[in-house]
């Protein structure tokens, strides 16, 4: 089979500024690719230009770049109108068995809805109106433009959230939820635990790594917890401010700072993990909680991120806004069953997994 991914945007622009980058491998869709590639089909991924990494890479699928049409208008890092995509798109389309295109609102998006047809399936994982111009833009799309020319596509979710979203828009919603996917020759479940919490994240002011601090220093305060670590996994310019913090409760022989890491890099120490700690102000979508489920690795986590729901009713960690030094201690004394909830749903959130569902829902 020969399938096509449409995913302008590769990563996350923090404030709007999109940082260049040496590689894509370890970007989400390019991991969502792979899991196609070991089920012996041949990918595409369609990007936009101003994601193109800074150096060359063999990768073991095709990508092709756009240019961005007024970008000053239709922002690369939100809204990319990628120029020449729906020309290609005519020219190409019916080389391809699959179409795959992420999100309802993005223009890439209509260009495929318009000339792909029912073999297009949009990824969806948006769970609310984006911010942008007070919703307004994306209102009007959902309202207006998705059910004028797009609402006969098949909608995949990304999680119970977006297809909640979703199914106010649209009646061909898929039942079947299919996640973005892990690498799971490079991030799969240890039986060996160390006395130590994880944060994998960017260290800006809306991850909150400083409450998470705190928490933790509250419990290696308690008996017989003051030997446990906290590894904090990512940078970004909060760095010193969090490193200033940590000597002033001086709890510096507990908190290790790694700086960024590659997935190969991070993934022991996540599988060694008792929990992946995450207390978000903003991000609706974390891939990371999804890497330490398949990791084995139960998350402790605020009911910001889309998955809050799926870990709560699985038994994967705890989902609870304002979670402290207590539920630490849970997650300690629960860790056996936390961590083979973990094994059992893993399985599913593999990209070889989502993969197959992506195919199922196809056919």
């Amino acid at each position: 089979m020969k399938v096509l991914i449409i995913n302008c945007i590769l990563s996350t622009a923090e404030k709007g500024v999109i940082t260049p980058k040496k590689s894509i491998w370890d970007c989400m869709i390019s991991t969502f690719a792979r899991g196609f590639i070991e089920l012996g089909h041949k990918v595409t991924i369609l990007a936009s230009q101003e994601f193109k990494p800074t150096e060359t890479e063999e990768l073991p699928f095709d990508v092709i770049y756009f240019p961005s049409r007024l970008p000053q208008v239709f922002k690369p890092s939100l809204l990319p109108w990628p120029r020449g995509m729906r020309g290609w798109l005519k020219s190409h389309a019916a080389d391809y068995d699959l179409v795959i295109a992420s999100e309802s609102f993005q223009i890439s998006s209509l260009m495929a809805a318009r000339v792909c047809g029912p073999k297009l399936l949009i990824w969806q994982e948006m769970v609310r109106h984006q911010r942008l111009l007070f919703k307004l833009p994306s209102k009007v799309w959902h309202n207006v433009v998705f059910p004028m020319f797009m609402r006969d596509v098949t909608i995949v979710p990304r999680s119970e959230p977006a297809k909640r979203f979703m199914s106010r828009y649209s009646h061909h919603v898929s039942d079947v939820i299919v996640d973005h996917g892990t690498d799971a020759s490079v991030l799969y479940p240890s039986d060996h635990r160390e006395k130590a919490f994880i944060v994998i994240a960017r260290l800006v002011p809306g991850k909150n790594v400083d409450r998470i601090i705190t928490k933790f220093s509250r419990l290696i305060a308690q008996k017989p917890y003051t030997d446990y670590r906290l590894d904090i996994i990512g940078d970004g310019d909060q760095m010193t401010k969090l490193k200033s913090l940590v000597a002033s409760m001086d709890i510096e022989d507990h908190v290790v700072f790694h700086g960024f890491l590659s997935h190969e890099e991070l993934a022991a120490p996540l599988r060694h993990s008792l929990a992946l700690l995450v207390d978000t102000s903003n991000d609706l979508n974390m891939l990371t909680t999804v890497e330490a489920i398949t990791s084995g690795t139960p998350v402790v986590t605020n009911t910001v991120p889309s998955t809050a729901s799926f870990i709560a009713a699985n038994g994967l960690g705890i989902a609870r806004d304002n979670w402290d030094e207590t539920d630490l201690i849970k997650v300690i004394e629960n860790y056996d069953k936390m961590h083979a909830a973990c094994v059992r749903e893993g399985r599913e959130l593999t990209n070889v997994a989502c993969a197959r569902k992506m195919i199922a829902i196809a056919q």
